[in-house]
Formats: C-alpha cells, structure tokens, sequence
C-alpha cells in the first residue's frame, strides 16, 4: 500500500484542513510556513495554525483589487488542544489593528454582541474584561449544544447568577444572530471561532449544532435589510494535531491530571461515556462540513 501522501499528511507539525465552496482544499505546513515567513510574523509552533487560519481568511476574499472584496463567513472549529486559544487570541487582536501587516481589518470582524447584552440588562452578570474578548463565543455555542438545564444555567447572560432565566435559547442566541447581520451589511466579512464547536463532530449532537450555526448566518436572517449570500459563503478550518497520542495526553492534561494518572486514564478510557472522542478526530469533524 502507498501511504506517502497520508503519511504527510498526518506527520506535519499542524495540518489545517480548509473546507471551501467546492469541498476540497488541503494546505500542507510548507504552504502554512511560507505564508507565515512572507508576511514576518512569529514563526513560533504555537503561531503556525494562527498563520494558516488568516491565510484562510484572506484567501476568501482574493478578487480583482479594485472591486469590491468578496465577503465570507469563516468558522474556525477547534477541536479541543489543538492551539484554538492561540488562534483565537492572535485573530481577535490582528481584526481589531488596523495597522496589523494582515490587512484583515477593517474588512473582516469579529462579531460580538457584547454591547447589546449589556444594553439588555446584563451589565451586572458579564464580566466586561474577559467577555470583550473573543470570549464570548463560546458562550454561543454553549447555547447550542446544552441539553441538560444544569449545564444551561452557567451561559452568562441567558440566567442570572441566583439561577433565574432571563433569556430563552432562542433569545439569546438572537442576540448574535443580529450581530452577524449587522457586520455583514455593513460590508465585513465574519470570522467566528470556538474550540467547543468541534461538538459538530459528535455523533448525537453534531448535525443539530452545524445546522443552528448555518441557520443564524445574515442571508438565513429574518432580520431587515435582507442579506445576501449563500452557504457556498462558508469557510471552516479545522485543526489536525499529531502525534495523536500528544493530542490524547493534552485532553488528559485539561480534564484529569489531578485526579488521576495518564496510565489510569489510557486503562479506563472504554468506561467514560463522556469522553469527547469527537476532540481527537478532526478528519470526521471536517467531513462534516463536507456532507
């Protein structure tokens, strides 16, 4: 058997799988660390799927350089212990820098309806220093993916802090709904990013999420103006960690390490019905874009 461009594959130091318009596209590290080196940026490890993912972004929005950019939606998916923090923390910062070598702002935007939930009552629960950030996202896709009403009550803003409701699901994940709207008439692009949307690749609630997310995009909106746009608009990019078994000690690290050795983890691995196996399979997580 020939594994030779498998084994590529699978043995570079981080792989970005880029699902377009035409559901094919792969970008190997030399393609990322060419990039990377062009546009002098930090080279480091920890920066390299940072590099790809903006090149991702800006590969979107290639055109004729006097007409008007071409927007898209680009979702940045994780999964888990795959550097998302990095990326997500570097592309928050170069979107909000006009000066940035990228260029992505002002075109792109990172949309956050940070404003419009404190204006709604919840100046008092948000924490504005680590919510202002790229933060809040998360809390998007924790809407969509809780089931359990336990789970629901730590999303900031849908309960108060003695456990009243202030929001229903839907509420609440309007308030992002209209500010992907608003940022997309104006003109930007939207890059959102969450390492807990690699949920799209579990097997029970998988589809239901990656439909609630397409389904809040601006040319899905009821909200006026109508919006153009397609879902041939989208653009996910998913991370691939090797070695795998660095990736598997890493989700120890996060979940277990203090409760109980790696050894002890690998034995009863089989026995935890929580175990996000989703986290450790990026190539399914991108299939699922591809479906």
């Amino acid at each position: 058997m020939h594994h030779s461009k498998w084994t590529s594959l699978l043995f570079a130091l981080v792989v970005i799988l880029i699902v377009d318009n035409v559901h094919r596209a792969t970008m190997w590290e030399s393609e990322i660390l060419n990039k990377a080196t062009s546009m002098k940026y930090n080279c480091a490890p920890s920066n390299i799927v940072s590099m790809a993912a903006t090149y991702a972004v800006n590969q979107t929005a290639k055109s004729d350089p006097m007409a008007k950019p071409k927007q898209n939606v680009v979702l940045l998916v994780g999964p888990h212990k795959t550097g998302s923090t990095s990326i997500q923390a570097n592309l928050f910062n170069w979107l909000h820098n006009d000066s940035h070598p990228s260029k992505l702002a002002p075109s792109w935007a990172w949309p956050s309806p940070l404003e419009d939930m404190m204006d709604a009552g919840c100046k008092d629960i948000i924490d504005y220093d680590e919510m202002k950030k790229f933060a809040l996202i998360y809390q998007w896709t924790k809407a969509m993916r809780e089931d359990d009403d336990k789970e629901k009550r730590g999303i900031k803003c849908m309960f108060s802090p003695n456990g009243t409701q202030i929001y229903s699901v839907d509420q609440y994940l309007a308030f992002y709904e209209k500010e992907f709207h608003r940022q997309w008439v104006d003109g930007r692009g939207l890059v959102t990013a969450s390492e807990a949307l690699d949920m799209i690749g579990e097997s029970k609630k998988g589809s239901r999420v990656l439909k609630r997310v397409v389904a809040q995009l601006p040319w899905h909106s009821n909200t006026v103006p109508a919006a153009d746009g397609s879902d041939s608009d989208i653009t996910a990019v998913v991370a691939y960690r090797s070695p795998r078994s660095k990736h598997l000690e890493s989700l120890w690290h996060q979940c277990c390490m203090d409760k109980e050795s790696f050894e002890h983890y690998l034995i009863h691995l089989n026995d935890r019905s929580w175990f996000p196996t989703h986290s450790l399979d990026s190539l399914n997580l991108a299939n699922q874009f591809l479906k």
